[in-house]
């Protein structure tokens, strides 16, 4: 295992790099971490206006009805057009965006899936309640009318009557917020863990694998009693040990951090991102064979971590939530793995059990990495052939 022990000694002497993205990581969600714990209130429970954009194209009286009861229970914004709303939404000025569209009480009244846009922040804890208080009013007035002969005003008035006779209940816990706090940063530490796979992944197997695949080293090693197979499974392993280490390292931090990854949910947000960790490694192996004896090999593999990291990550929307993304940009992110990395995490934020959906986009991410390796291997073998020559 000479290869291999070579390979982890590379890894140690370039170790400072990875502590570095590590600190820097930690860092940043010790302190969300804090600030979320300082935020709470844990002996009461106090009712939560969120402030919401309610745009309106159709102008029924369905549609004015429902602005009219939202503004009972919600804060209503002065915002008129869906730019400014999602503007609102990316600097959090508002907790979620609602559009009805033309078209909106045709739907309704034919009974159909009603074609309202909700867009909320991922991150807001109260975007979560508009999209209850709209299907709530929608559900009471299809009841009415399916059981009563009133008009859409009269079962309008019944509905704010109803809404204005609250009865006090009691009830004791110990912290109402603690579990949706959790779910987001657990989604939230995930999300930013691909730019740190992505970057220290890269870096650090193609600062090895360039060195071990420098062909001065490589003939060296070619006149070593090694056969070439073992020396290609030696680094084969070289590179698992160091992804899958690194990868266990996350998971221990992040199992520190939250207090529910031991569920089908938690193993899912796991198993997601030991696949992104393979594609991170595939493409670090493409990269790799890529800068073989080049003239500046660090500073080409500086540049590259750089715009595959945060290309990579601000294009699948790890940074910026992908609902706040333009359609333009999203088609374009569809085809890195990183959109379906971060889209099966924030999947997995409104659900109890992982469905078939998430593993599909968990298969893409192996296709991507199955496409880097063929890839690197083809590279891989035309710069022998052309040391050959």
């Amino acid at each position: 295992m000479t290869v291999y022990k070579l390979y982890l000694k590379l890894i140690r002497r370039n170790f400072k790099s990875i502590l570095l993205y590590l600190f820097i990581f930690v860092g940043i969600f010790f302190m969300f971490a804090i600030i979320n714990s300082n935020n709470k209130t844990t002996n009461s429970f106090k009712e939560v206006k969120p402030t919401i954009a309610y745009i309106d194209e159709e102008q029924s009286n369905l549609s004015m009805n429902l602005k009219d009861y939202l503004a009972t229970i919600t804060k209503i914004s002065d915002i008129d057009s869906a730019e400014l709303g999602k503007d609102a939404l990316f600097f959090g000025d508002i907790a979620a965006c609602i559009i009805i569209p033309d078209g909106f009480s045709e739907h309704f009244n034919n009974q159909q899936l009603t074609n309202i846009q909700i867009e909320q922040r991922e991150d807001e804890s109260n975007a979560m309640l508009v999209q209850q208080y709209v299907n709530s009013y929608l559900q009471s007035v299809s009841t009415y009318q399916k059981n009563t002969t009133l008009s859409l005003d009269e079962i309008h008035a019944k509905i704010l009557d109803d809404q204005s006779n609250k009865t006090e209940v009691a009830f004791a816990i110990a912290n109402p917020e603690t579990a949706n706090d959790d779910v987001i940063l657990r989604q939230l530490f995930f999300n930013y863990l691909s730019f740190i796979c992505l970057s220290v992944t890269i870096l650090m197997v193609g600062i090895v694998m360039h060195s071990m695949n420098n062909s001065e080293i490589r003939k060296r090693n070619l006149a070593a009693p090694i056969k070439s197979l073992s020396m290609n499974i030696q680094m084969v392993l070289g590179n698992l040990t160091f992804s899958i280490g690194l990868w266990v390292l996350f998971m221990i931090i992040i199992c520190a951090f939250s207090n529910n990854m031991f569920n089908s949910i938690g193993f899912t947000y796991m198993l997601n991102s030991l696949v992104f960790f393979l594609v991170a490694l595939s493409i670090a192996f493409l990269a790799a064979n890529l800068i073989v004896n080049t003239a500046h090999p660090t500073e080409l593999l500086s540049a590259i971590t750089n715009i595959l990291g945060l290309g990579m990550t601000f294009l699948g929307g790890a940074f910026v939530p992908q609902k706040l993304i333009s359609d333009s940009v999203l088609a374009i992110s569809r085809f890195t793995p990183t959109y379906w990395y971060v889209l099966a995490n924030d999947k997995l934020v409104d659900l109890s059990q992982p469905t078939l959906e998430i593993f599909q986009y968990i298969g893409i991410q192996s296709l991507f990495a199955v496409a880097c390796f063929i890839l690197s291997m083809v590279v891989y073998k035309n710069k022998r052939v052309q040391e050959s020559i």
